[in-house]
C-alpha cells in the first residue's frame, strides 16, 4: 500500500471507529506537561530597593526537591528561595515609569523572569495592570504551575505567590480595620485569592493529568498577612490538597484576627502559646512559617494587645546589637544591596520597636476608638501619599492649592464633604507646609516627597485632627517616602522593614538562633 493510500485509509478508520481514536486524544492530554524541572542551584532575581530607588538583583538557591518533604518541616533553604519570590513579586521600580497607567508596563518583570528560571509556565498576574495609585481592599497575586517527576510520582508544583511592595495605593487597605472584631483589608481580598486558586486548578486538571499537587505559597507584608489567611482556608476547603503538600512561608507579617474571628481562616492559630497564653518551649506543627525581624513594626499592627495574633508559626529574626554581628551585616550591605544598603547599627531593637508600638496604642485607646475617629483620616492621607497622576510622574508638577481641593474630593471618605470645609483645610495646610518641609530638610528630599505634603495635611485637617497630631504624621509618611533617616525610633522601626534587612538577616543568622519572640542580641 502506497503511503498516501495507508494516510487515507488510517483517517476513514478514525471517522468510522471515533471510540477508537478517543482514548489516544485522551492519553495525550494526560501526557500533557507544564513547566519544567531545573537543576539544583543558584539564581538570580530581582527585587524592589525603596532604599536605592532601583531593581536590585539578588541570588537565591533553588532545587525542585524543596517540595519532596512534607510542609510541616521547616526548610531553611525554601524560605529563602521563597523571599527571593516574594520580593520579586513587587511592582518593579522601572515601571513607576508609567505609575498612572492601567494595562501591562512591566510591573511584573521580575517575578515573571524568575518563573522562567525555576521551570514555572502558565502563569496568570492580578492587578498588575491597574493604577498604582488605585486604592481598595484587594491585592496582587500571580500563580504559576510545574509538572515534574517528583519521588517517582508525577507531581505538579502549583505557585501562588502575593504582591508585598511597590503596591502604592492598596497601602490604604492595610489602614482598613472595618466595623468587625478582624481586619478587614486583609481579610476581604482572602475570598478573591481563593477562588482565583480553585478556578486555577480545576482548569489545569482539565488540560492534563496533575498527579500529586503541591502548593507553594508566599507573601510579604501585606501579602503575607493575606497569604497567612489564606493557607487556612486551603487546608479547611480544598480537600485534593493535603496539608502535608501546602507549603506556606509568609515575611513581615501583620497580625489580621482575634480568637473569636473567621474559624475558617484560622489554623494553628497564635502557635506560639499556650492555651493559657505563655510561651511554650519549642514550636508546635505547623506547615504556615511567619519570618520576622525583631525590630520591624509591621508585624506588631495591629496591636496583639487588642487580641490579634497570626496563624501557624512565628520565627523571630534576632535584631543586634553586638559589633561583631553589626559588622558582618553592614559588610554583606556594601557588597549586596546596592548602592545604598541598609546601616544595620541603626535600626531598631525589639525593645525600642515595642516602646513605639506602646505609644501608639496610648494614643489610640482601643481597637474601637482607632476605628471611630482615626481610621478613615488615616486612609484618606495614606491614599494622598500614593496618587500621582501624570504630570506628577513625568515633569514633576507640584499640584497648586485647586488643584490639591479637586484630589481630595475624589478620595473615598471626603467626596460629600462640604467644598468650603475642604478649601479651608488646603489654604491652613498650605501654610503648615513649610514649617513640616523645614523639620525634615526639603531641599534634601526628592520632588515625590514634596508634592504630597500638602494634600496629608489639608486631609487630616479635613478631619478635625490636632494640627500638632496632623504635622507628626504628615512629616512620618514624608520621611519614609523620602528614605531620610532620623533619630526617632519610629521611622528605626520603620526601616526594619526594608526587604534588605529581611535578605540580610535569612543570610546571617542560622535556623536554630530564630527564636518565638522579638530578641535583640547583645
Amino acid at each position: 500500500m502506497k503511503r498516501r493510500d495507508f494516510c487515507k485509509a488510517l483517517v476513514c478508520s478514525a471517522a468510522l471507529a471515533p471510540g477508537l481514536a478517543l482514548p489516544r486524544a485522551e492519553a495525550a492530554a494526560k501526557s500533557q506537561t507544564v513547566g519544567r524541572a531545573v537543576p539544583a542551584g543558584n539564581y538570580t532575581m530581582s527585587f524592589r530597593s525603596e532604599l536605592s530607588q532601583m531593581d536590585i538583583e539578588h541570588e537565591y538557591y533553588y532545587s525542585d526537591s524543596f517540595f519532596a518533604h512534607t510542609s510541616v518541616q521547616y526548610d531553611h533553604q525554601l524560605a529563602l528561595a521563597t523571599l527571593g519570590m516574594v520580593t520579586a513579586a513587587f511592582n518593579t521600580w522601572a515601571s513607576d515609569a508609567k505609575y498612572w497607567a492601567n494595562g501591562d508596563v512591566g510591573r511584573e518583570n521580575s517575578l515573571d523572569a524568575a518563573y522562567t528560571k525555576l521551570g514555572f509556565g502558565d502563569v496568570k498576574y492580578r492587578y498588575y495592570d491597574v493604577d498604582v495609585g488605585k486604592a481598595g481592599d484587594f491585592v496582587g497575586w500571580s500563580t504559576a504551575r510545574k509538572t515534574i517527576t517528583l519521588n517517582g510520582k508525577r507531581t505538579t508544583i502549583v505557585a501562588l505567590i502575593l504582591r508585598g511592595g511597590g503596591y502604592g495605593g492598596e497601602w490604604v487597605s492595610n489602614l482598613h480595620t472595618g466595623t468587625g472584631h478582624a481586619h478587614g483589608g486583609f481579610i476581604i481580598p482572602v475570598h478573591e485569592v481563593f477562588a482565583d486558586l480553585k478556578n486555577y486548578l480545576a482548569a489545569a486538571r482539565q488540560k492534563g493529568e496533575l498527579g500529586v499537587v503541591k502548593l507553594w505559597m508566599g507573601g510579604y507584608s501585606r501579602g503575607a498577612a493575606v497569604a497567612n489567611l489564606l493557607a487556612a482556608r486551603v487546608n479547611k476547603e480544598l480537600p485534593g490538597l493535603e496539608r502535608e503538600n501546602v507549603f506556606v512561608y509568609t515575611f513581615a507579617t501583620p497580625v489580621a484576627l482575634g480568637p473569636q474571628d473567621y474559624p475558617d481562616l484560622q489554623q494553628d492559630y497564635d502557635n506560639n502559646h499556650n492555651a493559657d497564653g505563655s510561651l511554650k518551649e519549642s514550636w508546635g506543627e505547623s506547615n504556615i512559617f511567619n519570618i520576622i525581624s525583631s525590630g520591624d513594626i509591621v508585624p506588631h499592627l495591629l496591636p496583639e494587645e487588642w487580641s490579634f495574633h497570626r496563624n501557624g508559626n512565628d520565627r523571630f529574626l534576632p535584631s543586634t546589637r553586638n559589633e561583631e554581628e553589626l559588622e558582618d551585616l553592614n559588610e554583606m550591605g556594601k557588597n549586596d544591596f546596592g548602592p545604598t544598603p541598609l546601616d544595620f547599627s541603626w535600626l531598631a531593637t525589639d525593645k525600642e520597636t515595642d516602646e513605639v508600638m506602646l505609644s501608639m496604642e496610648e494614643y489610640f485607646i482601643s481597637r474601637e476608638n482607632y476605628h471611630e475617629k482615626y481610621e478613615a483620616a488615616l486612609m484618606d492621607m495614606t491614599q494622598c501619599a500614593f496618587i500621582r497622576s501624570e504630570e506628577e510622574v513625568t515633569q514633576n508638577k507640584v499640584l497648586d492649592d485647586g488643584e490639591v481641593i479637586q484630589r481630595l474630593r475624589t478620595l473615598t471618605h471626603l467626596k460629600n464633604m462640604d467644598y468650603w470645609k475642604i478649601s479651608r483645610a488646603v489654604w491652613a495646610a498650605s501654610t503648615m507646609s513649610r514649617a513640616v518641609l523645614k523639620r525634615v530638610d526639603a531641599e534634601n528630599i526628592p520632588i515625590r516627597a514634596q508634592q504630597i505634603v500638602v494634600p496629608i495635611l489639608a486631609v487630616g485637617l479635613c478631619y478635625g485632627l490636632e494640627s500638632e497630631a496632623v504635622s507628626l504624621i504628615a512629616k512620618y509618611i514624608l520621611m519614609f517616602v523620602a528614605m531620610k533617616s532620623a533619630p526617632d525610633d519610629a521611622i528605626r522601626a520603620a526601616f526594619c522593614h526594608h526587604c534588605e534587612n529581611y535578605i540580610a538577616l535569612m543570610e546571617y543568622y542560622a535556623p536554630s538562633e530564630h527564636c518565638m519572640e522579638a530578641t535583640t542580641r547583645t
